[in-house]
């Protein structure tokens, strides 16, 4: 069984080393403050290394799960050590960053490879779960990126194999798929609960929109879009629109006014009553926007 080091404890290195179970031996973790440390050997059971280039030179994989401005340097002081050799793949699980970032091993004779799993990776102690039904990206040598294929699909994700010129702008389109729904759930929940409210008051909005986000989420999975789409816009409803945008503030209203258009144009791609009114939503914003300037 080929062997595993994980540099960097955080979340993906502690989900990392639970879900490789059984599919290699890991080894342990390297780097890191202690309060990760901690969390990593309470949750897996290994053992954190101090010496991070000893970890390495036992490793077959070596695993580079620290933040993306971490990894050239991080690379570069393990090579400087001694810690790569030929034979051993080092690969980060950054999304914005390329394979080319880990020249430093490349010049070590490894072969490179930038895997990132497409998930957000808030519980770690799920382990292999976390991982299952994400796709995850792979880019970096042909050799090792076709074992990352196939370790990806043991791991329960689906591996696709990209060029480094599509890693930014997919890392972008993810960030808005994940971390921007996250916002927008955030505003939604103020938005409910009212100018002033409480974290309390915004936790029990939250819990009231929660239901209606996940019911949209399966109609997107079960129909895509633009079939997923309803709500005013999608009817056309323009009366419904404007009194929306009078009721919201602030924050709030910033946001909705930033996704009528999107709406439009799927309403108008789905052939609803709404992609008849683009130009009538249009006008709408124009109308709200110069009241909100003059007042």
């Amino acid at each position: 069984m080929e062997r595993a080091a994980i540099v960097g404890p955080g979340r993906v290195g502690t989900a990392l080393a639970l879900a490789l179970r059984g599919l290699q031996e890991v080894l342990g973790a390297a780097g890191g403050g202690p309060a990760r440390q901690e969390r990593f050997r309470e949750a897996t059971g290994l053992p954190v290394w101090e010496d991070a280039a000893a970890l390495c030179k036992a490793a077959d994989w070596i695993f580079l799960t620290v933040p993306d401005g971490q990894v050239a340097a991080v690379c570069r002081e393990l090579a400087a050590a001694g810690a790569f050799g030929a034979g051993q793949i080092v690969c980060h699980t950054s999304g914005v960053l390329d394979a080319g970032v880990l020249s430093a091993a490349s010049a070590a004779g490894t072969q490179v490879l930038s895997l990132h799993p497409v998930q957000s990776i808030a519980r770690p102690e799920a382990g292999r779960a976390a991982f299952a039904g994400a796709t995850c990206t792979v880019q970096g040598d042909d050799g090792a990126a076709l074992r990352a294929i196939e370790l990806g699909r043991h791991l329960g994700m689906t591996p696709v194999r990209i060029d480094s010129g599509r890693k930014v702008s997919l890392h972008a389109a993810a960030a808005l798929a994940s971390n921007a729904l996250v916002g927008l759930l955030a505003v939604a929940a103020e938005a409910a609960a009212g100018q002033g409210a409480s974290a309390a008051q915004r936790d029990a909005a939250l819990r009231q929109l929660l239901p209606l986000a996940l019911g949209t989420l399966r109609n997107i999975e079960a129909v895509g879009l633009p079939q997923a789409l309803t709500g005013a816009v999608e009817r056309g409803d323009i009366g419904t629109v404007a009194l929306h945008l009078e009721a919201l503030q602030g924050q709030s209203a910033d946001v909705y006014q930033a996704f009528l258009p999107v709406l439009a144009r799927l309403a108008a791609e789905k052939g609803s009553p709404g992609g008849a009114h683009t130009e009538d939503f249009s006008r709408l914003l124009a109308e709200v926007r110069k009241r909100w300037l003059s007042g």
